[in-house]
């Protein structure tokens, strides 16, 4: 629309030859509505909403103060010698290039500082549910902001004992507090089966309150009971009350239904050992607490043996209409908090991969993951090769799969340790564990994406794109500097340790860079005969590529 002096509202203005990014970006500063900092003016409430802190004085940060904050704190935990600083900061203030958005939101803070709050600073992370202690882990993971995927094979929740003890909340005093309360979470046991459980007023405080009614449960220290449990919430804050460490404001809006829920899924589990979808409940109720908090988020992967027919059936049927009103299955309905896919260690066979595909066709579930291309993947170091990745997926379907790396590890490094070089094979066997989007894989891991903005970048400025993404690699190596607390997750940077450089824009900058004939042979489906194209976009793709990589 043209939004000149004296127009209408309606009219249009002619079409001219496509302008480029510069241009773009240029005739914006001459727009008569408020001046923006983002390119596309829907970038102010994203920004505001999920970026910009609320400072001592009221007011919210700046675009530059965030860069400001953010880069810093980049340069600092990263190391970064002062050019390397200045690339970060230069490049992240012109949007080329800019850290997670969990980075945006806590780098440069002294929460982030404390070696607890460290994931708070990544994108996403997998787990593998093997032991009661990392149920409240995950919940603490959605609280920081990081997505949360989940390993629930049954060789994984196997190893989780039976459920000892029915949990019934019989009272619960509401939240009270206006301001700040008790940071930690007060278990006191009474007479008989009695517990009050006093909620701290803090992340930690939370998750340990979930931790220990799952704990109770769990005890098998006396013969089974039933515990009677007063939940007190008087030390929480009330919501809208500000969060001084991580930000935000509080919301427990949830907390008590959440507990709740928790308790009575346990309680129908006294006297065997919980189902995958059970596990995954404990988790789903967890996130809808979480999500309710703010800035908070709840991404979510849960990941099934692909026998589990449970886990394949799980999110169907979760509405049914009731005298012509449709209703969710309240029992389950947090599933809906993540994504699910069953893992397959052998080749799935056709219909498997048909069924597979109409399911999410239909519904948008039915996802399954071939695990041993995955591993393979995870073992380039090892399987360099294309016909050594194909001599492994091979001996995986004989069930060799173990055998073939514990050879090459073996020859590469002769002089290891035979107990620490069956750990890193069981590692690397598990290197399938999936982030929330599935786009990442590992075990026990935390990734950390930096993104490139090609819409600010100019196809045939080389120079500009290698700067925006060794700035990039920059902003997501410098997290590799953490130790975390959680000795799984130390070991696994050790062994493993993941960054990511993602782009976006990818196809209106090809557009740019090819014109109308790249784009017309987009359209007919990318015919061999156009093969010259698939050149030139690797290209682009490998000079990156290499760029990222030397800097990392």
């Amino acid at each position: 629309l043209d939004r000149s002096a004296g127009s209408s509202a309606g009219s249009r203005r002619e079409r001219g030859p496509c302008r480029t990014g510069a241009e773009v970006r240029a005739g914006m500063a001459t727009q008569t509505e408020p001046a923006s900092e983002f390119p596309a003016g829907t970038g102010d409430p994203v920004f505001y909403r999920s970026y910009s802190r609320r400072k001592l004085d009221g007011h919210r940060e700046s675009f530059a103060e965030v860069v400001e904050r953010a880069s810093s704190g980049l340069a600092a935990l990263g190391k970064l010698d002062a050019e390397e600083a200045a690339l970060v900061k230069q490049q992240a203030m012109a949007q080329r290039c800019l850290p997670s958005g969990r980075w945006l939101w806590v780098g440069g803070t002294e929460w982030i500082k404390d070696s607890r709050n460290f994931s708070g600073a990544y994108n996403c992370s997998s787990t593998e549910i093997n032991e009661l202690a990392v149920f409240g882990l995950v919940m603490e993971l959605a609280m920081m902001g990081c997505g949360t995927g989940a390993v629930l094979e049954r060789r994984a929740i196997e190893l989780l004992p039976p459920v000892h003890n029915a949990l019934t909340i019989r009272r619960v005093l509401p939240v009270g507090k206006e301001l700040h309360g008790r940071e930690e979470t007060v278990v006191t046991r009474g007479a008989g089966g009695d517990v009050r459980v006093s909620v701290g007023d803090s992340r930690k405080g939370w998750a340990d309150a979930y931790q220990a009614i799952i704990d109770m449960a769990f005890d098998a220290s006396r013969p089974p009971r039933e515990y009677n449990i007063c939940l007190d919430l008087g030390e929480v804050r009330r919501p809208g009350a500000p969060l001084k460490g991580f930000g935000g404001t509080a919301n427990p809006v949830k907390l008590e239904d959440m507990l709740r829920k928790v308790a009575n899924l346990l309680s129908d589990a006294q006297g065997r050992k919980l189902t995958s979808i059970e596990c995954s409940l404990l988790i789903d109720e967890a996130a809808t607490c979480v999500v309710a908090g703010n800035i908070r988020r709840s991404a979510g992967m849960r990941q099934f043996s692909a026998e589990d027919a449970e886990a394949a059936a799980a999110k169907r049927n979760l509405y049914a209409q009731v005298d012509g009103v449709w209703r969710v299955d309240s029992k389950r309905e947090a599933l809906r908090m993540a994504n699910h896919t069953r893992v397959f260690h052998r080749r799935p066979t056709l219909q498997e991969i048909k069924e597979a595909v109409s399911s999410q066709f239909h519904c948008g579930e039915g996802a399954i993951q071939y695990a041993p291309e995955a591993v393979a993947r995870a073992s380039v170091d090892l399987l360099k090769r294309t016909e050594d990745r194909a001599a492994f997926l091979e001996a995986c379907e004989e069930g060799r799969g173990a055998e073939i790396l514990r050879g090459l590890m073996l020859a590469a490094a002769p002089e290891q340790d035979e107990a620490e070089r069956e750990r890193e094979l069981t590692h690397r066997m598990r290197r399938y564990g999936l982030n929330p989007c599935g786009e990442i894989f590992g075990s026990d891991f935390h990734c950390n994406l930096a993104e490139v903005h090609l819409p600010m970048l100019e196809p045939e400025d080389m120079a500009s794109q290698d700067e925006a993404f060794r700035a990039a690699a920059l902003q997501a190596a410098a997290l590799l500097q953490h130790r975390f607390d959680w000795e799984r997750y130390r070991f696994s940077r050790d062994l493993d340790p993941i960054v990511g450089v993602s782009f976006t824009g990818l196809f209106d900058f090809f557009v740019r860079a090819f014109g109308r004939d790249w784009l017309e042979w987009q359209i007919d489906g990318r015919p061999t005969e156009g093969d010259r194209w698939s050149k030139e976009e690797a290209r682009y793709l490998q000079r990156w590529r290499e760029v990222v990589e030397r800097t990392v």
